[in-house]
């Protein structure tokens, strides 16, 4: 009699609790994401966004619908549209089911929206950037994190400034009345994440380019060399180092320096005697950022002019070396 019991206890509860472990797996399918929860929280719609807007038993209230650019949400069950920048998708869940309450559509409903486009915010990544352009601020982002989506150029430098947005900032975020800088290589190492700041709609996230000095022509390891510090200035023969040497083949006493144009145009040819600064009897050359330091090969008789159009076309195919540290990309 009592094991019979207990046997009928057992089929009893078994129903019950896979109907409750049912119950657990429908009611956790229904929860939102970490992610969806974050942008509830944090991200607010603005004009341009698409929203995905689900009625429950409500199929004709339901479907996608883009904020239009006054800012409203117009659906056409409703007789007035329902503001929707600066909400988020949370707050307009529950001004969409007092608007259809109030136009007696609908007695309390459940509405779910999601934010399908983001359109409205944005920032702005320029300068030493693989991908420059606009990138929409789906939640809190970091200057950090827009900078890897760009991607850094070889010749980036150290330095990294936020422009403020111009005009008015909506009242949710917080207006920067000046440019912002910070240090690439602080920002890059993780070490004081105070500094990695969050960036804001309108905001444009400028990227310096690094000085940068070119060594090419009979050289070991002819390329561009980056320096993130601009006070740190360099030489001749400091440059002649960073290439390791020159060749066998190289004529000393001929190398040349292109000074260069911001636009890159060539703008002085200066002969110097690598030969006699290695020996002595000249002073090393300051080199300044941009420059080109041609070595050319011996036995090869050209005028100053041959020998820049050489030099350039040779700074065109350039491969960077960091000098500092390495700025290749994220």
């Amino acid at each position: 009699m009592t094991l019979l019991f207990v046997l009928l206890t057992c089929a009893w509860c078994a129903p019950l609790q896979a109907q409750t472990d049912t119950s657990s797996a429908s009611s956790a399918a229904k929860q939102p994401t970490n992610r969806q929860k974050f942008i509830e929280e944090d991200y607010h719609i603005g004009p341009g966004d698409v929203l995905s807007i689900a009625v429950t038993d409500a199929p004709e209230f339901s479907g996608r619908f883009r904020v239009d650019q006054s800012g409203d949400l117009v659906m056409s069950s409703l007789p007035n549209p329902v503001k929707a920048q600066g909400e988020t998708t949370m707050q307009l869940s529950k001004e969409l089911t007092k608007a259809l309450e109030d136009a007696k559509l609908y007695r309390d409903p459940t509405v779910n929206i999601f934010v399908e486009e983001y359109h409205s915010q944005t920032v702005a990544v320029v300068g030493a950037v693989s991908k420059p352009g606009l990138y929409p601020l789906q939640r809190r982002t970091t200057v950090m994190e827009v900078i890897s989506e760009a991607g850094l150029l070889p010749t980036a430098g150290n330095q990294v400034t936020i422009l403020p947005a111009s005009g008015n900032a909506p009242d949710n975020q917080p207006t920067q009345a000046v440019p912002r800088t910070l240090e690439l290589a602080k920002l890059m190492s993780g070490k004081d994440t105070t500094i990695n700041a969050e960036v804001h709609d309108g905001e444009v996230v400028s990227v310096a380019t690094a000085e940068v000095v070119y060594v090419v022509g009979a050289v070991t390891k002819p390329g561009g060399f980056v320096f993130q510090d601009r006070t740190a200035g360099v030489s001749a023969l400091q440059a002649i180092a960073l290439a390791q040497g020159m060749t066998s083949t190289a004529s000393a006493h001929r190398g040349l320096v292109i000074r260069r144009n911001p636009d890159g145009s060539a703008r002085e040819n200066v002969p110097v005697d690598l030969a006699k600064i290695m020996s002595g009897k000249d002073k090393d050359f300051p080199l300044e950022a941009n420059d080109i330091l041609f070595v050319p090969v011996s036995g090869k008789k050209q005028t100053l002019v041959a020998m820049g159009t050489v030099a350039m076309a040779a700074v065109n195919g350039a491969v960077f070396y960091g000098v500092g540290y390495r700025v290749g990309g994220l």
